[in-house]
């Protein structure tokens, strides 16, 4: 069986965890016990750094409003 990498980050006391799949990665963002109420709920990417970008503006976005 394969092995999945993945990756965690904290970002404004969000965790985001990145993990790879076929077509790039994908991130899914959690404020303690339960998702980001983005659509979708989870966000992907070409690119681990692309997909924690795209991860950290949701979050700002989410806190700004």
């Amino acid at each position: 069986m394969p092995e999945t990498r993945t990756s965690e980050v904290e970002y404004r006391r969000y965790t985001l965890i990145a993990i790879e799949h076929s077509s790039g990665w994908r991130v899914d963002v959690y404020p303690g016990p339960g998702l980001l109420g983005t659509r979708p709920a989870y966000i992907t990417a070409a690119t681990k750094e692309q997909a924690f970008a795209k991860a950290r503006a949701a979050v700002d976005y989410r806190l700004s409003s």
